[in-house]
């Protein structure tokens, strides 16, 4: 039987348009989990080929998100070569600055991913909170940093001209945070605002409701949303939070149980704090999903040597972890527990 040649290349095309919108799948999240926890196999030799030359066994750190979990030493070529190629668009960084950096010992920990290359999470000693953190994904020649600071108060690229200081947005995912591609033999390119979802919004009753956890008076906002970037460490997943106030001489009440983003946050005094989702990265881009499984977000443990959880802890109790195993980190199963 003799097909229409016509109709046969429209089916075709039909067929390669399908296939052109489906993300290959990422590794399953329990594989995901014991790369990090175990090293096994081959990125355990990368691993240790990257920390060969650093010292791993003693150094501590307790800026996040590495906390106490670094190697002293320095950074894999790579990160050095980003370092020095990092545009001088980069507020609060001169170049300069960027090469003092990228030839002193730094605090590392280099992190089973989802590439071939190991992800790396770096803390870079300066005068504010200033860190990256690199992901992998299936091409071997494209890898995205996340940079989070310098701050713009603690820079010095300004000298004695603070008049000229400007200070990131605060309804912009620059006001921390900045994601660069590298591919391979091209400058860094921001892609902050192409691999990233929009940022978590506030409704008016939502602004009303938070409130009182923030300030004694006044509303929440967008800003009062914060990364919890402390999982970093182990998995490619951040997590929206706004949390209430434990510093100054304003004591909040506790958030109900019952209010509708409520879960028990373990490491900010076992208290209700309220969640605006996960940014899972899938290999290619930031995915904004309403829960993960617990394989993606996974306690932190008692020290750099440990594998247990801190005491005390119960994943049970956090309402947005799921114990499906199946799930993966470019998408859950069930779709509806993802945000569009």
């Amino acid at each position: 039987m003799l097909l229409n040649p016509f109709l046969a290349l429209t089916a075709m095309t039909i067929v390669l348009s399908i296939a052109s919108c489906i993300s290959p799948a990422s590794p399953d999240s329990s594989f995901l989990a014991s790369r990090a926890r175990e090293g096994e196999g081959r990125g355990e030799s990368k691993v240790n080929a990257m920390e060969r030359d650093a010292d791993c066994g003693t150094s501590a750190i307790t800026d996040p998100p590495l906390a106490d979990m670094a190697c002293a030493g320095h950074l894999p070529e790579h990160l050095v070569e980003f370092l020095r190629s990092m545009p001088d668009t980069h507020l609060f960084l001169n170049a300069s600055e960027r090469e003092e950096i990228a030839g002193s010992p730094q605090s590392f920990k280099v992190v089973s991913g989802l590439g071939e290359r190991p992800d790396v999470v770096a803390v870079i000693s300066h005068s504010s909170l200033f860190w990256i953190r690199s992901f992998e994904g299936p091409d071997p020649n494209v890898t995205v940093y996340m940079v989070y600071g310098p701050d713009c108060d603690a820079s010095s690229a300004f000298g004695g001209f603070p008049a000229k200081r400007k200070c990131r947005s605060e309804d912009s995912y620059l006001r921390d945070f900045t994601l660069y591609l590298v591919s391979k033999g091209r400058p860094p390119e921001d892609v902050t605002s192409t691999l990233m979802p929009p940022l978590p919004r506030v409704s008016r009753k939502e602004q009303l409701r938070y409130g009182v956890y923030l300030r004694p008076e006044g509303e929440a906002s967008e800003a009062d949303i914060k990364l919890d970037v402390s999982r970093l460490v182990r998995t490619p997943v951040l997590r929206w939070v706004m949390r209430p106030v434990q510093e100054g001489d304003y004591e909040p009440p506790d958030m109900p149980a019952s209010d509708p983003r409520a879960f028990i946050d373990y490491y900010w005094g076992n208290r209700n704090v309220a969640h605006f989702g996960f940014l899972v990265w899938n290999g290619r881009r930031m995915e904004l999903r309403e829960t993960v499984s617990e394989a993606l977000w996974p306690c932190r443990v008692s020290g750099p040597q440990s594998r247990n959880c801190d005491a005390g802890y119960d994943g049970s109790a956090d309402r947005y972890l799921t114990r499906v195993a199946t799930e993966r980190p470019g998408g859950p199963d069930d779709e509806s527990t993802s945000h569009h």
